[in-house]
């Protein structure tokens, strides 16, 4: 029996073994799925959109703890101007407050010597003090270390005992990093390295995605902007009150402290526009193309970009212009100049170009040095060009009185720009978001993509629309199915109101019938467009060689037919075009319950049945 008894306890030891690496086995799946969970709720708050600085805040909190640390930092590296943010952070409180700003060099006596290098490298950097009070100590018996970072380290040693940061990469480029402190040492193992790794990754992908949305609300701020120009040049206000608009849109979006436009008069130029203070009234000064800032650009016809104006070297004449030394200035240049630089620090002139000509120059300055990227020239020179045509529209309608010919090129230019210009420039900012937002918010690319289509199927409908004003027999030669398709094609992709439409068309409609159905159904999108607040538009339309009729409905806010819209002549146009091709137009309306437009046309006479006049 004895013997039997010591057969048992091996076997008993080995159970217990068994149940404590069980134990080992089991805390360390629970601590994996919590990490996973961490992260998953990281990727939830981005796909809900959280506001970016609760975000960071929140992941920091949930990384410290996965990662059983007392705290966490996220910092911002701005290696432009040379220094570090503080954009979040979890535990730091009464040692580190959050937007603390220190530069690179004061990294090595606040206690991130060798930080910046490491992340640099795109390896993790981890340590562990020494023990405490040795590792206080140290820090208050140091005479290197100025007296503001002793106490911020001091106060930071006293709670914690280890560190571990992680970079922070946007793609290629190193946006910051991630510091995890421990109040005990640590032995930073490989799983405990890989998950705050993690943590980074996820924290990178969620500002990506914030810088993402940004960029998706700038170019949707740039193309209202374009849009509301392009609606002022087309509204024929007067010249100044599109210039001193298009100063005002481009000052808001560039961010500059002062924008100006200078138009040419013969040789001279003229302030005509500004937006922000300017250091004196250029109007007592006489400037001349091709010399100064603004005049090189304008005899050039190319932008001048000067991000520090302190290290511009002047040509001592205007014969020894060189790379070196871009600029030339007479003495009235020189005093101007010598104004502008005291106040800002850099500035950026581009032409106004169009046909080749140059008709003055958009000006932006700085009051501190600026670095101007691709989009920022790209942008300027689209406002440029609009600057450029609402100069010259406003050239061509003095003309247009002398000039019948300019008057339709200045008609033309309106609709061209009004229609075709903003629905492919809409479609091209939705275009060069796409691929960066297939990796980043899918469901959204796929919106942006149906949008994108919607909007260049209305481009070309719009185009063809104007080549049918341009050639008259085109319209007259094709199917009254495709002028309709053409119609709404070049509503819906304007304005991305859904048409329900029904056809049902059979046989050859009458020339004049077809042609008044075509601007009637224009003309009705286009006052939906314009005044209806419309969500939903349906469209019938049903007919053969003998009888037509067409229904145009919406759900917008609708009118007092009593009372129409005040100077427009939408309604009596279409109701003169119906009576002209034999048919009965009627429009009913009440406030809140939308619109209707009804039109009936029936042959007078012909061998035909009642069959044959059932327009449904």
């Amino acid at each position: 029996m004895k013997r039997t008894r010591d057969t048992h306890k091996p076997r008993k030891i080995e159970n217990k073994l068994l149940a404590k690496n069980y134990q080992l086995k089991f805390k360390e799946l629970e601590s994996r799925i919590g990490a996973a969970e961490s992260l998953q709720e990281i990727i939830r708050m981005i796909n809900a959109q959280v506001p970016l600085d609760e975000l960071l805040h929140r992941a920091v909190r949930l990384a410290a703890i996965r990662q059983g640390a007392g705290a966490c930092v996220l910092h911002q590296f701005d290696m432009k101007n040379e220094v570090v943010v503080q954009s979040a952070s979890f535990g730091m409180e009464g040692i580190f407050k959050d937007g603390l700003i220190r530069s690179f060099k004061d990294l090595g006596p606040s206690g991130g010597g060798g930080y910046l290098e490491a992340l640099q490298r795109r390896v993790p950097i981890y340590q562990n003090y020494p023990p405490y009070p040795q590792r206080v100590e140290e820090i208050q018996l140091n005479p290197d270390i100025p007296e503001p970072y002793k106490i911020e380290r001091i106060a930071l040693r006293t709670r914690y005992g280890a560190s571990f940061a992680v970079p922070i990469y946007l793609q290629d480029t190193l946006f910051g990093g991630m510091v995890f402190y421990y109040k005990e040492a640590q032995q930073f193992n490989e799983e405990q390295i890989h998950l705050g790794l993690a943590f980074g990754e996820q924290i990178s992908v969620a500002l990506q995605n914030a810088y993402l949305l940004q960029e998706m609300e700038q170019r949707r701020k740039v193309a209202e902007g374009f849009r509301d120009i392009v609606k002022k040049i087309n509204n024929t206000e007067s010249l100044q009150d599109v210039l001193d608009f298009i100063v005002n849109k481009t000052e808001d979006l560039l961010e500059c402290q002062c924008a100006a436009l200078y138009t040419c008069e013969g040789d001279r130029i003229l302030l005509q526009a500004i937006r922000g203070t300017f250091p004196l009234d250029t109007s007592t000064v006489v400037m001349n193309c091709g010399e100064g800032i603004i005049g090189t650009a304008i005899t050039g016809k190319q932008p001048i970009i000067i991000p520090d104006i302190a290290r511009l070297q002047y040509a001592h004449s205007a014969h020894a212009i060189d790379e070196t030394h871009p600029l030339y200035l007479d003495p009235i240049h020189r005093q101007l100049d010598a104004c502008i630089t005291a106040q800002f620090k850099a500035v950026m002139a581009v032409p106004l170009i169009s046909q080749d000509r140059s008709y003055g120059a958009l000006a932006f300055y700085y009051k501190e040095a600026h670095r101007f990227d691709p989009e920022e020239l790209e942008l300027t020179e689209v406002f440029a060009s609009q600057a450029a045509l609402a100069i010259e529209n406003a050239m061509l309608r003095k003309q247009a009185a002398q000039l019948a010919a300019h008057a339709e090129r200045d008609r033309l230019a309106r609709d061209l720009h009004d229609s075709v210009s903003q629905s492919l420039f809409s479609a091209n900012l939705i275009a060069q978001s796409l691929p960066k937002l297939w990796n980043t918010a899918p469901e959204q690319a796929t919106n942006e993509l149906e949008n994108l289509i919607k909007l260049t199927r209305g481009a070309q409908s719009e185009m063809r629309s104007l080549l049918f004003e341009l050639r008259p027999q085109a319209l007259e030669s094709a199917p009254l199915r495709d002028l309709v398709h053409h119609a709404m094609n070049a509503f819906t992709g304007k304005t991305l109101i859904p048409i329900q439409a029904e056809l049902a068309i059979h046989g050859e409609t009458p020339l004049a019938v077809k042609i008044a159905l075509y601007r009637i159904i224009q003309e009705g999108l286009t006052n939906i467009a314009k005044h209806a607040g419309a969500q939903q538009v349906w469209l019938n339309l049903k007919g053969n060689s003998h009888c037509v009729s067409l229904i145009i409905q919406d759900d917008g806010k609708g009118f007092s037919v009593e009372k129409p819209h005040q100077g427009g002549f939408g309604l009596s146009i279409m109701e003169e075009r119906a009576r002209l091709a034999g048919a009965s137009l009627t429009i009913s309306s009440e406030v809140g319950k939308g619109s209707r437009i009804t039109f009936i046309w029936k042959e007078e006479a012909g061998e035909y049945t009642d069959s044959d006049l059932d327009c449904g």
